[in-house]
Order: C-alpha cells, then sequence, then structure tokens
C-alpha cells in the first residue's frame, strides 16, 4: 500500500498547483495559463488594421501579416509602441501551451503629400498697334463708299498693317468725276501734300474743284503730336490752291483768268504767326493791252507801296511813288 499512496499524494500535488490538467477529450481546445508549449504550434495571420496621423496630417492604413509563430518566451515591446492582441485560431490536433505574445505592429506606411502652389503667371496686357506721329511718309487718302464727302484717312502702324484712323469732309463729287475719266488716278492725286507753315510736317489740300484753271478745295494742319489733321481756318479763306517756298518762307497763290489776267498773292507768316499778305499782283485786261498792278504790304499787312505798269514793265500814269499809312 505504501508504495501506491506517494505516487496518488503527487499527483494530487501537481494537480492542485496547475501543472497539469486532465483532458479527456482531445478534440477541445487546451487553455493553459502558464507553463510550457506542449504540441504542435500552428500558423497564425495577424493584420493589424490602425489610423496614424504623422505631422503631415495624413492618413493612411497599415496592414501586417505577421509570420509563423515561434514557441518559446514572451517578448516585451518597447513602452511607446502601439500593439495589436494575436487573434488564434482554435480547433486540430494539439494545442499551444504558453504565455499569449503581443505581436509588434508593423512599421507605419506613410505618404506625404505636399500642396504646391503653382506661381501666378500674369500675361503681359495685350497693347494696342502704335503709329509713328512723327512719320508721315505712309499716310494714303481714300473715298469711302458708305459716306458722300468724306475722304478716309490711313496710315501704317507698328505691327506693319495700314488702319484707316480719320475721316475729314469735302466735296469729293469732282473727285470721283475725274477718276471716272481717268481710271488711273486715285484719291490720293487730288490730295496735295506741302508744308505750309513750315513747321517741318506736310499738310495738305484736298481739290474739291479740279478745273483748267485753277484748283479750290479745303485745307488741313497736320498736328504731330496727335497725328490727325485739323481744318486750317486761314488758309480756307484763300480758297485757292497755295505753294509753298521753304526757302524765303512764303506762300503764293494765283487765280488765273479766262481773259489772260490772273491775281497773284504772296503771303508770310508774321512773329504773332498770323498770315499776312505781302505782295499782290493784279494783271487785267485794259483796251487792247494788259496792265499790272504791284501792291506791297508790311508785316502787318499795312499797304507800303501801289504802283502800275503795263505789259513792257513801264510805269502808267506816274504812280510809282511810294505809299505809306
Amino acid at each position: 500500500m505504501k508504495k501506491y499512496i506517494l505516487p496518488i499524494v503527487a499527483l494530487a500535488l501537481l494537480t492542485g498547483c496547475g501543472k497539469v490538467s486532465d483532458v479527456k477529450d482531445t478534440d477541445k481546445p487546451i487553455n493553459i495559463v502558464s507553463g510550457t508549449v506542449e504540441g504542435t504550434t500552428r500558423d497564425i495571420s495577424t493584420t493589424d488594421t490602425e489610423a496614424t496621423t504623422d505631422d503631415d496630417t495624413v492618413s493612411g492604413t497599415t496592414t501586417k501579416t505577421a509570420g509563423n509563430k515561434v514557441s518559446g518566451t514572451t517578448t516585451t515591446a518597447k513602452a511607446g509602441s502601439k500593439k495589436s492582441a494575436v487573434t488564434r485560431a482554435n480547433g486540430g490536433s494539439g494545442g499551444v501551451y504558453g504565455t499569449t505574445r503581443a505581436v509588434p505592429v508593423a512599421p507605419k506606411s506613410t505618404t506625404k503629400t505636399k500642396a504646391t502652389t503653382a506661381a501666378t503667371i500674369t500675361q503681359p496686357a495685350t497693347q494696342a498697334p502704335k503709329a509713328d506721329f512723327e512719320d508721315c511718309s505712309t499716310i494714303s487718302f481714300g473715298i469711302s463708299e458708305n459716306t458722300s464727302n468724306k475722304i478716309d484717312v490711313s496710315r501704317q502702324y507698328n505691327d506693319g498693317k495700314a488702319r484707316s484712323y480719320q475721316v475729314l469732309s469735302a466735296d469729293t463729287s469732282g473727285i470721283q468725276e475725274a477718276i471716272k475719266k481717268d481710271p488711273s488716278k486715285t484719291v490720293n492725286d487730288f490730295v496735295i501734300k506741302n508744308d505750309l507753315d513750315f513747321d517741318g510736317y506736310p499738310d495738305i489740300f484736298i481739290i474739291e474743284k479740279p478745273d483748267e484753271l485753277n484748283k479750290t478745295g479745303k485745307y488741313y494742319r497736320y498736328d504731330h503730336e496727335t497725328g490727325n489733321y485739323q481744318a486750317w481756318q486761314e488758309l480756307n479763306g484763300i480758297h485757292f490752291e497755295l505753294n509753298g517756298n521753304a526757302e524765303l518762307k512764303q506762300l503764293k497763290t494765283t487765280e488765273q483768268k479766262e481773259d489772260g489776267g490772273y491775281e497773284e498773292k504772296i503771303y508770310v507768316w508774321n512773329e504773332q504767326k498770323q498770315l499776312v499778305i505781302l505782295k499782290y499782283t493784279h494783271k487785267y485786261k485794259s483796251g487792247d493791252s494788259f496792265l499790272i498792278d504791284y501792291v506791297d504790304y508790311d508785316n502787318n499787312g499795312a499797304e507800303i507801296l501801289r504802283e502800275t505798269r503795263d505789259e513792257n514793265g513801264s510805269l502808267v500814269g506816274g504812280n510809282n511813288e511810294e505809299t505809306k499809312s
């Protein structure tokens, strides 16, 4: 009896200390609190799902599949690390005996997205084409089909294109009739360019009546600061075509008469930039011959000399004395 009592007591002590659990059904899972691992280990799949937020405020999900579970002692995670509990699959033969350990979380995989702001590119504003007002060589003229008694003024701009930029008032009936008679002519043949105030820029005279004896029309002065032509009141009072003498700074106009006579006037610009008559010559029929009157004026337009001569240049009537006002 003694030899049976000692083993029974030893077995009872071991059972009370939790060393051995009596397992009758091998199909049920074995629960082990502490002790060594006995039996067969199984593959364990671990999925860690966690939302992580780094300094760049980028959210992501990290997935990690753990390797095979190795029996042994428990590994303790360092302080501050995030761990997920292992989920173990039940069933099968054998079991896992030992302490459950925490599986380290796989390193976070983060993608940093930095918002980049494209630099604002300011496109240069489109500039309107410009013309050189000092250059009058490209100015041309035409008659608009949609308007009557109007002259279109065009010039070339810095983009190489010619544009109409001004319309001048003039009687164009005589010009149109002359062009019909001679198709080789254009409007430009009836717009005479001439520097009539001697400022270095050509002014214009639009011939409204291009008859054989006299040409009459309208005058426009060129303003080089604006590039426009301005109606010229002083010269429009003369009405007839003027020819300029740049060397003498004089303007001359001649009105022809049907009987062979004429009236010639010479003008100058005085210090006040006023147009004053300097000389007047009048040839007229007297009987069967012609007489010529000569009149001179001072810079203020006052008459200072008057005389009459015949066609041979001889004085007539003894009126060769200087007349002063």
